[in-house]
């Protein structure tokens, strides 16, 4: 009853949340190896502790003493740096700290009339404890997140929280992940509209086929509301008759596509395997029309080395233009 009741607070708070546009870089890949495979996954269980932000319940009992540094140079000379540490706990449950951090670098500061000021900094970070316990074969967690966002001497909070639960099933591997993200409360904003957060509600099933050395991912994401499509009339319009520029329609089959993320491991040895991935959403927002490109494909690989794992991604955004991973794990 405990863990149906749990469940059945998860969907509650995820479609009674409107949340939307503040904190954005919440949605960002925290490391390599989901950036490799798509972008989005709350169904991959294993020993990678960096999964913990996807879905707090991936966390499992067998990282604890894990270490997790992941950076990644983004856009227009701003980095974004993640910190993931489980202790050596042994309480009813496993706990997990993160740390992140995105550095959008240094600004020159002027007057109202354009005379050159101190220069000033900006920042969005998170502070994150996690808490997972398992039971048989489903797996819940929750972690509580200080969220912050610094520009110059002005700031904004909030404090959030992320759900999940997973099914791993005993003999298969196959499993199910579910995860209501970014529930919370803006304290503090930087004017006097209190901003949204930027909510979502994923589902997603990972699965490696008996004999083959591969395994698949399938997750939804923003499944609380159907159309998530960009439909801007300067960039999606086709011309009628009079030759005027009309405000080409988007198919049904295309929207519910935007929902999808796919992931692929090629577990080429155990101590080696290549990712790919590839994000439907992505894909329709960031490809340059008549132009073609790569826009929404992903990849990357890892490599276990002792007790170090390294790994590295690369998501394609738009040409030139993509996003850079680098992970450790280390293992005591």
């Amino acid at each position: 009853m405990r863990n149906l009741a749990l469940i059945l607070t998860i969907f509650f708070v995820a479609f009674s949340s409107n949340a939307q546009n503040s904190f954005s870089f919440l949605n960002m890949p925290t490391h390599a190896r989901i950036n490799a495979l798509g972008g989005i996954n709350v169904s991959v269980s294993g020993q990678d502790l960096n999964f913990i932000s996807s879905n707090p319940a991936l966390l499992d009992s067998s990282q604890r003493g894990q270490i997790g540094l992941s950076y990644s140079p983004y856009l227009a000379q701003s980095n974004y740096l993640t910190l993931n540490y489980v202790p050596q706990i042994r309480l009813k449950g496993t706990w997990a700290f993160s740390l992140q951090n995105l550095h959008y670098g240094t600004f020159q500061g002027t007057d109202a009339v354009g005379n050159l000021t101190n220069e000033f900094s900006a920042n969005d970070f998170v502070l994150a404890g996690v808490y997972a316990r398992k039971e048989k074969y489903i797996t819940f967690g929750v972690s509580a997140k200080l969220v912050g966002s610094v520009l110059e001497s002005y700031n904004s909070i909030a404090l959030t929280t992320d759900w999940g639960a997973t099914f791993r099933h005993p003999v298969h591997e196959f499993s199910v992940g579910l995860a209501a993200k970014n529930v919370g409360y803006v304290l503090k904003s930087y004017g006097t509209i209190r901003p949204d957060i930027p909510f979502d509600l994923q589902l997603g099933a990972t699965f490696k086929p008996k004999y083959m050395p591969v395994r698949f991912s399938l997750t939804g994401h923003h499944l609380y509301v159907f159309d998530i499509s960009y439909n801007d009339i300067e960039s999606n319009y086709i011309f009628d008759e009079k030759g005027n520029k009309i405000q080409k329609k988007i198919s049904i089959a295309d929207k519910i596509s935007r929902h999808f993320v796919i992931g692929t491991e090629l577990l080429i040895h155990k101590n080696f395997n290549l990712l790919f991935g590839y994000n439907f959403l992505r894909r329709k927002e960031l490809l340059v029309n008549g132009l073609g490109g790569a826009a929404g494909f992903s990849f990357g690989a890892s490599l276990r080395i002792k007790k170090i794992d390294f790994c590295i991604s690369h998501a394609i955004l738009t040409a030139p233009k993509g996003q850079t991973t680098f992970s450790l794990i280390w293992q005591k």
